[in-house]
């Protein structure tokens, strides 16, 4: 079931290979870096951070901490149940349910119905980004650097509103109050979950 892991390719994408070549094993893409009007982070001080910890032992069980160190959501998957991921919020309820088969499924309470994560987070036709719908609005989800970020608007008019990072074996989502006041937390942090979860989410 563990196939690529997308952030793995991004990162290789960083180090002198292409988004398209990470993912299909091709000749490398015409580099189109600093051709995109994507607009820059804002500091970290304008930025809400989570951190996905306590890893028992992998992504799959582990917990969403957010400002002063208070649990948000812990990500279960039972043993005797390894085909499902639920993610539930600090009150204990349900909020995603992933279902691993060979196209997965995902469903985020009041948001997203039942539906393939490959068309909740499908690939643009280049392959370089991820596009997710969320209440009818389309959001991408791009490389930059050593990030995975989201973006809101128009090619020629983007928002910054998330980035995913790792390093050091810690994952960490920022968000800007803006996507936040949005109501992008819940579906933000499934997608996070799914483009760190290093299995084939297509």
């Amino acid at each position: 079931m563990f196939y690529n892991n997308p952030f793995g390719s991004w990162a290789e994408a960083g180090q002198g290979q292409s988004v398209h070549h990470a993912w299909n094993g091709g000749a490398p893409a015409p580099s189109v870096f600093g051709a995109l009007p994507y607009p820059t982070a804002p500091s970290d001080s304008n930025l809400v951070t989570f951190y996905f910890t306590s890893f028992s032992p992998t992504i799959f069980n582990c917990t969403v901490i957010g400002p002063q160190a208070q649990v948000y959501y812990r990500v279960v998957t039972d043993n005797y149940m390894p085909g499902y991921t639920v993610i539930k919020n600090a009150e204990g309820k349900n909020i995603s349910l992933i279902e691993w088969q060979t196209h997965p499924l995902i469903e985020v309470r009041d948001l997203l119905a039942k539906q393939h994560i490959r068309t909740w987070l499908g690939l643009t036709k280049d392959k370089s980004s991820r596009t997710m719908t969320v209440r009818g609005m389309q959001y991408t989800w791009t490389p930059r650097d050593k990030s995975i970020n989201l973006y809101t608007g128009e090619h020629k008019n983007p928002r910054f509103l998330a980035r995913i990072t790792r390093a050091n074996g810690t994952i960490t989502l920022d968000m800007t109050n803006d996507a936040i006041q949005l109501g992008l937390l819940d579906p933000i942090v499934a997608a996070a979950l799914l483009l760190q979860s290093g299995r084939n989410i297509d």
